[in-house]
């Protein structure tokens, strides 16, 4: 199997989950899980910005007042940003609620939002998948060089984040596709 159709297979894979996950979406109990793993996140975001706040201030402090700090925080709160804002667009994504540019939407009759959806939904998955995928060549990359980032974690381990965010945007705007959502309505999903 050549790469382009290894590459081909790999969305039409991620268009068969968003078509399974969107068939679960009326059921009580994977509307739970869904919920439960959208609060995870937020979670993880509050965990994440808390983290900053207090690393940065004890930064300020030890390197105003004893002329010190910790090795590690600096490179810490460096991907601890790109983590923000990894699953701060994941997020986005969950509520189509990231930012746009489409004026296709304001000029489009309502008989025609479908195909719209479909069209401009379907290029924001293809864009993000791609995006994965050059993510996922960067992490092999960095993988190959060894770096360590922080306390002994490598380069590579902390910026799997990237792959996983593109192709978490990937499968929820396919997602949003298949339940006919629009930003307006689109609720915290998985």
């Amino acid at each position: 199997m050549n790469r382009y159709a290894l590459l081909a297979a790999g969305f039409v894979v991620l268009i068969a989950l968003a078509a399974a996950r969107a068939r679960l979406d009326r059921r009580d109990g994977a509307r739970r899980v869904f919920d439960f793993l959208a609060r995870l996140e937020i979670g993880l975001i509050v965990l994440l910005l808390a983290s900053l706040v207090t690393l940065g201030t004890i930064q300020i402090i030890m390197r105003n007042a004893m002329h010190s700090g910790l090795l590690w925080a600096d490179p810490f709160m460096r991907h601890a940003v790109l983590y923000l804002g990894a699953v701060g667009a994941m997020i986005a994504s969950a509520r189509m609620n990231h930012i746009t540019i489409d004026v296709i939407s304001r000029m489009t009759p309502a008989r025609l939002k479908p195909l719209r959806r479909l069209l401009v939904y379907g290029a924001t998955a293809i864009a993000a998948y791609l995006l994965a995928i050059a993510a996922g060549r960067l992490v092999i990359d960095e993988r190959s060089y060894g770096e360590m980032a922080f306390l002994g974690i490598k380069t590579w381990v902390v910026q799997l984040i990237l792959p996983v965010a593109f192709t978490t945007i990937a499968y929820r705007t396919l997602l949003a596709i298949f339940l006919g959502r629009e930003p307006a309505e689109a609720g915290a999903d998985s």
